[in-house]
């Protein structure tokens, strides 16, 4: 499979966590673009295709960005491996994309941030059908579908903010309205019940350098935590594989501040509940 991220790494552990996932499990990550693309942001995507010897493009969505925004383990990592905090990227994201798009037409698109390079990449497009793709965002009510899991806080809630497609909403509806083979939305109904935790640890089957760094990371992060909803590593093995999940026929749509789901048998593929011990399996053996 080839795969275009869109990414705002460096933010949350998720990103990075899911990059390595990826290319531990063999997906030929083709291109990774940053939303906004903090120089700090860059220098750790960059650490991750430094360790692992991969060459492919880094691009961002907002140029001469000069603020230092990641938290949490990513600058840790960056010293460790002897890294600057900034690195310049390889060019604006809708370009790469469309260049990596012309290379590799069957890529497929992964986002796990705010849609701001895919939607400007998509702008002038509207016509064109591409690959598969799947967002973590959105969210299904569970007055359309209970799942076995629920999460207290979404009881009555019709609709809810959801980050990456608040984070960008126009490049966000441009994206849902958009034309692609399949379209999955893997929301925070979800999401917020998928916990990974320091007793996983443990489970963690490294088997090369991307899963090594993936438990590098963890062991770091449980060192000040004790866990964390892993929303973006759970959207990457669905879209790798879709048939752990239980999917409600729909179309995500704005409602207030937020997002929510309408049934439509012709709709996208809205994540409703899925099989976390499969889930766990492929995450922890990076399958």
């Amino acid at each position: 499979m080839n795969l275009i991220v869109e990414t705002d790494i460096g933010h949350d552990p998720d990103d990075f966590f899911s990059i390595c996932y990826l290319i531990a499990a063999g997906v030929n990550v083709r291109a990774i673009c940053i939303s906004p693309g903090d120089p700090d942001q860059v220098a750790i995507a960059k650490l991750i295709l430094k360790q692992i010897g991969l060459d492919i493009p880094v691009g961002i969505s907002h140029e001469n960005r000069s603020k230092l925004s990641s938290g949490s383990i990513h600058h840790e990592l960056l010293k460790k491996y002897g890294m600057k905090l900034t690195e310049n990227p390889d060019g604006m994201g809708c370009q790469i994309i469309e260049d990596t798009i012309k290379k590799y037409p069957d890529c497929e698109f992964l986002v796990i941030g705010p849609a701001t390079n895919v939607g400007k990449f998509l702008k002038d497009k509207q016509d064109i059908c591409f690959e598969s793709v799947t967002m973590q965002g959105g969210f299904l009510p569970y007055s359309l579908y209970k799942p076995f899991w629920v999460c207290p806080n979404f009881e009555g809630k019709e609709w809810m903010p959801t980050f990456n497609l608040n984070g960008d909403r126009p490049a966000g509806s441009l994206f849902l309205s958009s034309k692609f083979k399949s379209r999955r939305m893997v929301g925070k109904n979800i999401c917020h019940t998928i916990l990974f935790d320091k007793d996983k640890l443990n489970d963690i089957n490294p088997k090369c350098t991307a899963s090594l760094l993936f438990k590098e990371a963890a062991e770091m992060y449980f060192l000040k935590h004790d866990s964390k909803k892993f929303h973006d590593p759970t959207a990457a093995c669905l879209h790798l594989h879709p048939e752990i999940g239980l999917w409600f026929k729909g179309k995500t749509i704005k409602n207030s501040s937020g997002w929510t789901t309408v049934a439509d048998y012709q709709g996208d593929d809205i994540l409703a509940d899925l099989d976390e011990e499969m889930l766990w399996d492929f995450l922890l053996n990076f399958k």
